[in-house]
């Protein structure tokens, strides 16, 4: 199955301010392709460039998505360990604008399969539960989110850290007093703690923990 061409789109999704320890987003910047072949089959990938976290930006992934479009064009879409081979040869890293790529592929081997792809790769069907975010923001403000999302039918509540460990310790006692205890939570705090305040924040939550029960 041959490769004719590959389209590249650039999405630009508004979102609200999402504040992580590493910055504040206001547009997903994310790259859709098309990989289009000779049997009338396409493969669907996307990435979303984060740029203080991978180094990568929309612009950068659309002009390699440029080169690895060429190096695609006319080689077989089933060998897929030669194609990433291709683009791991073309250029280090970039791994961003390459899982779009990679996508792409494993869709296609799935649809010349006839299969979802959870059984071209030997998954099995199952219930999955996501979590929804919070970014960081002022603990009270955090704790309304959360108690909207709550009311939403959310379970599970993913809460953005990494500034002052104090206050982050706060930010979670406020969102599980408004939620209560049948929610539950994940910290994400992006890289934004040292090794000390991890340590601090791991030993004030035991305490709580301790005095609750």
């Amino acid at each position: 199955m041959k490769i004719l061409q590959t389209r590249i789109y650039k999405l630009s999704i508004p979102m609200h301010p999402f504040r992580i320890a590493t910055g504040t987003m206001y547009h997903a910047q994310n790259l859709f392709i098309r990989v289009e072949t000779n049997r009338g089959l396409t493969g669907v990938g996307e990435c979303s460039a984060f740029p203080l976290i991978a180094g990568e930006s929309q612009n950068t992934c659309f002009e390699m998505a440029k080169d690895f479009a060429m190096l695609w064009k006319d080689k077989d879409a089933l060998d897929i360990e030669g194609r990433l081979k291709d683009l791991d040869d073309f250029t280090a890293f970039n791994s961003t604008a390459k899982s779009a790529f990679d996508m792409a592929l494993y869709d296609l081997a799935a649809k010349n399969d006839g299969v979802p792809l959870y059984k071209y790769l030997n998954g099995n069907k199952k219930a999955l539960e996501t979590d929804i975010t919070i970014g960081i923001d002022e603990p009270e403000a955090m704790a309304t989110k959360a108690l909207e999302f709550k009311m939403q039918g959310f379970r599970i509540l993913k809460i953005k850290l990494g500034k002052d460990g104090k206050t982050d310790l706060l930010r979670v006692q406020m969102i599980r007093k408004a939620v209560g205890g049948s929610i539950r939570l994940r910290i994400d705090a992006n890289q934004g703690w040292d090794f000390e305040t991890a340590k601090e924040a791991l030993i004030q939550r035991v305490n709580v923990l301790e005095q609750t029960n």
